[in-house]
């Protein structure tokens, strides 16, 4: 009976114990989960926090360079109201670093980022009074040797040594959030492997469990990753990868004595999508840009965005000479519209590019020149820029010719010269095209291509657009009243056609010169009307309402269609004169005037041909039915105060079908 009795205990207690095991074993598994869970959640916190803490000292650091900036370029400028602005951008800096600081201190900090917040709060108590003091000097004091010596031995150590312990600050965080997911993968391996070790004692549902654990282990693990190392909006790399991609880039490179380059690229017209469209649609523009530019570099470069509609892509072994091919590539990736439901949208981008190790030589400075090339590209209109050492120093000296201009057109230093345009049929004058030149002091007479990317730069296109249309139409309607019957073309910049207020200023004008509508004729390129769309059709449609001539200048050199050209409400075609100036030497050149005449003429648009400058060029025009033109043959641009002496004297002002041009 004994002996019957003991197997029946000993397969209990084995299957207790199995029991137990396998209770063990949820139970092991059950608090595995939630620690992996609890310190998931520790790792997020950790993230969350830290990246709340890089991004307000990142605002500091941004805030201190912006002050600085302000503070060397307040003892060159010479015009109040600019110093006025840049005391403004001063101070707001002082209070968006002062409200980050402050915000940063308001949440949890550990022990070294409190006696780093400590030390720059001192820091900021000694060097106040002093940044402070150098201020009101570049305000009152005209010694711009005296400001800028207390600058450089004063202040900006003391404001160097605050960037520096802001720099440390950042570091920190980077540290602590690299220390807390080696804490955390360390944490996970320790479970995975306790897990798997048990689950090769237990039976096949131990095995189990320790599988689902493992795996959600690495599942959470690659999250954090991801998180840590990677945009959340794009799924590319982040900031923080970026900058140990170009480390690791930049080692590789000194090893093996190759090169690459950084190419930093800002959406244009993106802050229009955001307005009219919605942030949801800026997303989602962001995140198909992102995809299309990771599609168009190859599987060794990198694609990072930085922020808002900035990107930037480490183009390995980049060579110099493939530079505007490779240029080319990225941005004909974005050419292609973009599509949200049923609508299209056009954008463009700007790219600046480095390289290494023939420009800068480490990270930082790889970023901060690509910035600058980019930022150049886009003043001067162009697709990119490459960066050059005379980059840096161009700032001060546009930021001096901006405030001139900016003086020229309140104290009317500008001028207008007037070309005459010949119709072909009468040989007379019918109208005038006014060109603004400015004859600075220093530098001297100025053509349009020298200040007016300055001026549109600068925000300064508008006025300068309202006071060459005020002094044009008080020259046209001075000279109808003496009996010439004449109208006044004036160019539009593409900045004019984005501003929706432009119709009305420009009917104000109209009605406080007295000139009639139909006298002005306002003379757009293609490259502006197809630089925004919508915008410009609005515009000129309100304008064609108000019985304004329109006319597409520089005609054939643009990159419109013929159903836009149907759509705009134009009344004339220019004729761009890199075509007139050589046809009758270049066939090709004769078959697109002939054209343009034709294709003109059959939408019921009036012709006008620009560089004429020899007789044969005229009566080639004359006979292919051109409808007037304009060109050093028939005169000049003619100052105002030799205009009317030209009207009188001229050939071409006589209303005769006999005048005929004599050299």
């Amino acid at each position: 009976m004994n002996q019957r009795t003991q197997p029946l205990g000993m397969g209990a207690r084995i299957g207790i114990g199995f029991v137990v095991v396998l209770a063990l074993m949820v139970a092991l598994g059950a608090t595995s989960l939630r620690y992996v869970a609890e310190a998931n959640q520790r790792l997020k916190d950790i993230a969350q926090s830290n990246n709340v803490k890089t991004e307000l000292a990142t605002v500091m650091h941004s805030a201190l360079r912006e002050r600085a900036l302000a503070m060397h370029a307040l003892p060159i400028l010479a015009d109040p109201f600019e110093k006025d602005i840049e005391v403004q951008r001063f101070n707001s800096q002082g209070t968006i670093y002062m409200g980050a600081r402050a915000r940063l201190e308001s949440m949890p900090l550990s022990r070294e980022e409190t006696r780093i917040l400590a030390h720059i709060l001192e820091l900021t108590r000694e060097a106040q009074p002093e940044v402070q003091a150098v201020v009101e000097m570049a305000i009152f004091n005209d010694n711009q040797q005296e400001i800028f010596e207390r600058m450089r031995s004063v202040a900006m150590p003391r404001q160097r040594a605050i960037a520096e312990q802001v720099g440390a600050l950042l570091q920190l965080q980077r540290e602590q959030t690299a220390a807390a997911v080696r804490n955390a993968e360390t944490s996970y391996a320790h479970v995975r492997n306790l897990m798997l070790g048990l689950g090769t004692m237990a039976l096949l549902m131990g095995m189990t469990i320790a599988w689902i654990v493992s795996q959600r282990v690495t599942i959470q693990a690659k999250q954090l990753a991801t998180q840590a190392m990677y945009d959340p909006l794009t799924g590319l790399a982040n900031r923080t990868l970026l900058h140990k991609q170009l480390e690791h880039e930049i080692e590789v490179s000194k090893r093996m004595h190759t090169s690459f380059g950084v190419a930093l690229l800002d959406l244009n017209r993106f802050k229009e999508v955001n307005d009219t469209l919605g942030h949801y649609v800026g997303d989602e523009l962001l995140r198909e840009a992102g995809q299309r530019l990771k599609g168009t570099v190859r599987s060794v470069d990198t694609v990072a965005r930085l922020g808002g509609d900035e990107y930037v892509l480490l183009i390995h072994e980049l060579n110099p000479q493939n530079l505007p091919i490779i240029a080319k590539k990225i941005l004909a990736c974005l050419d292609k519209p973009f599509h949200w439901k049923n609508q299209s949208i056009d954008i463009s981008a700007s790219l600046g590019v480095s390289l290494y190790p023939s420009q800068c030589s480490d990270a930082n400075g790889l970023l901060r020149c690509a910035d600058i090339a980019m930022y150049v590209a886009k003043r001067a209109g162009k697709d990119y820029a490459l960066y050059t050492p005379e980059q840096d120093h161009s700032n001060g000296s546009d930021l001096s010719l901006k405030s001139e201009l900016r003086e020229a057109i309140e104290s009317n230093q500008l001028s207008l010269y007037y070309q005459p345009q010949i119709e072909h049929r009468s040989k007379r004058v019918v109208g005038l095209e006014a060109l603004v030149r400015w004859n600075h002091p220093q530098r001297g007479f100025l053509e349009p291509d020298n200040f007016i990317p300055l001026a549109e730069d600068a925000g300064l296109i508008g006025p300068l657009t309202l006071w060459v249309l005020k002094t044009a139409l008080g020259q046209l309607l001075s000279l109808q009243k003496k009996g010439y019957d004449l109208t006044m073309a004036v160019n539009l910049s593409a900045r004019d056609l984005q501003d929706t207020e432009l119709p009305g200023s420009i009917l104000a004008l109209l009605a406080a010169s007295g000139v009639a509508p139909e006298s002005l004729t306002l003379e757009i390129t293609e490259s502006a009307v197809m630089a925004n769309t919508s915008d410009a059709l609005a515009i000129l449609t309100e304008l064609d309402r108000m019985g304004v001539t329109i006319a597409i200048d520089d005609f054939g050199t643009g990159y419109s269609s013929l159903a836009y050209l149907k759509r705009l409400p134009v009344d004339k075609l220019k004729i761009d004169k890199s075509f007139v100036m050589d046809m009758e030497n270049n066939d090709n050149d004769a078959v697109i005037v002939r054209s343009t005449i034709e294709l003109a003429h059959n939408l019921g648009l009036k012709v006008i041909a620009e560089g004429v400058e020899s007789r044969a060029a005229w009566d080639t025009l004359t006979i292919l039915g051109c409808d007037s033109s304009q060109g050093y043959l028939m005169s000049k641009p003619i100052p105002a105060d030799r205009l009317e002496i030209w009207l009188r004297e001229s050939v071409w002002s006589r209303i005769s079908t006999t005048a005929l041009y004599t050299s």
